[in-house]
């Protein structure tokens, strides 16, 4: 059996997998224990999947428990009660991480597309902590308010803005630059759960950050904080962690980051040969966005040569996407 950290790798390289709905993995070592943001039929719908895996395969049900054999040393116990499945038996690692791809790629083939996929997400405990909800703010609205050459807003919009446009890049499969000076827990938080909202559309994510700000912290420090928070940080309703060890470990691995010294803030995102930038006077810290601060604000598309030749070369980005 692997170590605990490594087992923990694998979970998240498998958690990877696009999902039409949310799911989590929690390592008991003895067991692995999944979850699913499914609400209404949850067994149903996994039995659905396994049924598709392993046709001639018989099922036991027993109070409410549902147990499946799909190899020899291998037992899943899907509880009608809870909602939760648990994989367990002396060669339930091997056969997890040999299947479970499968399993959730043929989730993703069983089921129909919902029509209220955007509502579905808005309620994960995720967005709701990030404070998103695009049916009731579309990205465009706020990019509109922006005067057109750019000009000075308040820091409540450009923090707004700054996270809506990240989302809405990482929801489209862009390559995207996070472009600060200074970075603050909070905002790397904020980075992270984006990037774990929408896991699953490709995207690529590069924070450029020099190892040590103006004020003297440094990014590691910085990082491991961030990493505290993600460990302590509970949902407000179950009172449950809102980042599993799964996810967490999965963003920060696909966070690149990309150490150089320089004076500027911007965000922008390519895809294909269309680019968008959005350049600004504010660091990503609470220095701007915790208090009545104004900074300058300019958004503009270009080709995604200009993006690379102007904005991300000079800051020795080696663009291997």
């Amino acid at each position: 059996m692997p170590s605990k950290k490594d087992r923990q790798r694998v979970l998240a390289e498998i958690w990877a997998t696009p999902t039409p709905v949310d799911i989590d993995f929690f390592d008991k070592g003895d067991e692995i224990v999944v979850t699913t943001a499914k609400r209404d039929n949850v067994v149903g719908w996994w039995l659905d999947i396994f049924t598709a895996l392993y046709p001639n395969q018989t099922y036991r049900e027993k109070n409410e428990l549902v147990k499946i054999k799909p190899a020899p040393g291998v037992t899943i116990k899907l509880s009608r009660k809870t909602g939760l499945m648990k994989i367990s038996g002396k060669n339930h690692w091997g056969w997890m991480v040999a299947n479970f791809t499968d399993v959730l790629e043929t989730a993703n083939n069983e089921s129909e597309e919902l029509d209220d996929a955007a509502s579905l997400m808005s309620d994960n405990s995720v967005t709701r902590y990030l404070q998103l909800d695009k049916n009731l703010e579309m990205v465009q609205d706020l990019l509109d308010m922006i005067p057109e050459g750019g000009g000075i807003m308040q820091n409540d919009f450009i923090m707004k803005l700054w996270k809506s446009l990240i989302d809405d890049w990482f929801g489209c499969g862009a390559v995207v630059y996070i472009v600060t000076p200074r970075i603050d827990e909070e905002r790397l938080f904020q980075i992270l759960l984006l990037m774990i909202r929408n896991k699953g559309t490709a995207f690529g994510v590069t924070l450029v950050t020099p190892e040590k700000g103006p004020g003297g912290e440094k990014f590691k420090k910085t990082l491991e904080t961030t990493s505290r928070m993600m460990k302590k940080t509970r949902t407000p309703r179950a009172n449950k962690r809102l980042v599993s060890d799964v996810k967490m470990q999965w963003a920060l691995e696909n966070l690149r980051v990309h150490h150089e010294n320089f004076s500027t803030n911007f965000v922008a995102a390519y895809k294909d040969d269309e680019a968008e930038v959005l350049t600004t006077t504010a660091h990503f810290h609470k220095s701007h966005f915790h208090s009545n601060q104004k900074d300058n604000v300019c958004y503009n598309k270009l080709p995604t040569e200009d993006l690379k030749r102007n904005y991300l070369l000079p800051l020795g980005l080696s663009l291997n996407y």
